[in-house]
């Protein structure tokens, strides 16, 4: 089983910052996820006033194509998140070992 790292252990951040760390430490390690990201960042490229919409907040007027890769992005992003949970969910069991063994309710078996 892999070791994962705790959150009991690793850091004094808040639990928010340290969630975002996984995410983010994710991306660099996780192939699906990446694959998924370069997509996006790949959409967006090519469809610039999505960017400008979605990331930047501007209002202006899309196209039936940005209107179809929206639809793309927004199908792209779910499967992001769907692997960021699933991903956390692991995490959280994880963590929840490392907390009971910390005030020894369980013990490693040898």
């Amino acid at each position: 089983m892999e070791k994962l790292d705790s959150y009991f252990e690793t850091t004094d951040d808040s639990l928010w910052s340290y969630i975002e760390n996984t995410i983010w430490k994710m991306g660099k390690e996780n192939k699906e996820y990446n694959s998924l990201t370069k997509k996006i960042e790949s959409l967006l490229d090519n469809h610039p006033n999505l960017r400008h919409v979605l990331e930047d907040e501007i209002v202006t007027e899309i196209s039936i194509d940005d209107v179809k890769a929206l639809i793309e992005l927004k199908s792209l992003y779910f499967s992001q998140r769907d692997i960021e949970l699933e991903n956390l969910f692991y995490l959280g069991g994880s963590n929840l070992y490392y907390y009971l063994k910390r005030m020894n309710l369980i013990e490693d078996k040898k």
